[in-house]
């Protein structure tokens, strides 16, 4: 009897199983399927990673990771301590956007829909990668629309690559870079905001061209800053490569270039590939990649040295590197203990890459049990990551994983809505987190 039992049990699950795959082979699952939607958080997102990761040839069982470690980790809506409302507005991009974009970044793997979020007066501004601007306005936010179709605003701007948007007193700034023959230079444009048309002037340009190692340029994130009693933009640029800059190249930099003057100064280097920058005027964030691992979360003191490309908590990508100028340099093996070389060891360094994105901080109002707390955002994982540091921002207290599904690029607090507003670039949505009115 228990013989028969235990092949009853076998045949039930491997049926299944092969159930399960046929369904997801001829595509019966989608995100418009009533049936798909009426399944738990779990199965949509297992059902959405596995067919991802099949399409994009990566490692099945990598999304395991997620569902049978459940240490600490949380499925929308659920976090550690409530549960929140979490709903998604795909936006309704340029038919442009998608020809343009593989054109203007060399990504022939993915195409993802890229986008940045500023909030305005309660509207969201939505640049795309290939500087397109939009407006979403609030009563869409608040409405039960699941598609959204923004207002474009006329813009004279037409960068290879944007890298970040950011708004001070009334003005967009805009990060990008362009293409030199086989490098990039890094820019930052200013204009005016209003909703009809964006009259772009120059605010920095790169005399540089960084040679990068693949397909795009890092960095580009922007954070206000006040530096020597001088107003002006925390800029970082980014450097994937690992052949060593001299001190006085802007590559793999944090720079400070003030309002009135438009002077460069460089803060600090030693970086990577920064995808996040926080600064409130006392403290400095950074959120970088590591190669193969070792993304890292620093606190950023001016002049220090963070490491790259001596030291790294991640791993070299094979043997040899290719630069750009056909040549092949041996890679060098990381120093894990930054300190020993006299560099600046990271807050928190992820072994395991989770595609480090932007990080910010929530105000205590959102909720009691979040006090204090900051938000990072993850491509890789999929993922946001609840932190709480310590005192002095040397080490994290703890951190909570809430698994979402999709690629985070950008993250804001809306104040109007109470809520979170996320970039989820795989399918051009809007994640809106708001807490549910019992909590």
């Amino acid at each position: 009897m228990i013989v028969k039992k235990k092949k009853f049990w076998i045949l039930s699950i491997t049926t299944i199983f092969i159930v399960f795959i046929v369904l997801l082979k001829f595509n019966i699952f989608s995100s418009a399927d009533i049936l798909f939607k009426k399944l738990p958080i779990k199965a949509q997102v297992l059902i959405r990673f596995v067919k991802k990761n099949d399409k994009y040839g990566n490692n099945f069982f990598h999304i395991f990771n997620n569902f049978f470690n459940d240490y600490n980790v949380k499925f929308i809506p659920e976090t550690q301590f409530f549960d929140v409302n979490f709903n998604k507005k795909n936006i309704k991009f340029k038919n442009d956007f998608k020809d343009i974009y593989e054109k203007r970044t060399d990504n022939i793997r993915n195409f993802f829909y890229t986008f940045f979020i500023e909030i305005i007066d309660n509207d969201i501004l939505v640049t795309d990668y290939i500087g397109n601007f939009y407006i979403i306005a609030y009563t869409d936010l608040q409405s039960d629309k699941k598609i959204i179709n923004p207002k474009i605003i006329k813009s004279n701007f037409s960068p290879y690559k944007t890298l970040d948007t950011f708004i001070y007193e009334n003005k967009i700034f805009v990060s990008y870079s362009n293409k030199v023959e086989n490098c990039y230079n890094f820019n930052i444009d200013y204009a005016e905001f209003n909703l009809k048309e964006l009259n772009f002037s120059n605010f920095y340009r790169s005399s540089e061209c960084s040679i990068q190692n693949y397909y795009q340029p890092h960095g580009g994130r922007m954070q206000f800053y006040t530096y020597n009693q001088e107003d002006g933009l925390l800029f970082a640029i980014g450097d994937n490569n690992d052949i060593p800059k001299s001190n006085n190249s802007i590559v793999g930099k944090i720079l400070f270039i003030d309002f009135k003057n438009k002077n460069q100064i460089i803060l600090s280097k030693g970086h990577r590939n920064i995808q996040g920058l926080f600064s409130d005027g006392k403290i400095i964030l950074s959120t970088e990649h590591g190669p193969r691992g070792g993304d890292e979360i620093n606190k950023i003191n001016p002049d220090n040295n963070y490491g790259w490309p001596f030291a790294s908590y991640g791993e070299p990508y094979g043997s040899k590197i290719y630069h750009s100028l056909n040549k092949f340099y041996d890679k060098p093996k990381y120093f894990k203990n930054h300190s020993e070389k006299n560099f600046s060891e990271p807050i928190f360094s992820f072994a395991k890459s989770i595609g480090i994105s932007e990080i910010i901080k929530l105000p205590n109002n959102f909720s009691n049990f979040w006090e204090n707390n900051f938000l990072l955002s993850s491509l890789w994982e999929q993922s946001l990551f609840r932190i709480k540091f310590g005192e002095n921002f040397n080490k994290i207290m703890f951190y909570e994983k809430i698994f979402i599904g999709q690629r985070i690029r950008d993250i804001k607090y809306h104040n109007g809505l109470n809520g979170i507003i996320l970039a989820l670039e795989e399918k051009g949505e809007l994640g809106i987190i708001t807490k549910k009115k019992s909590n």
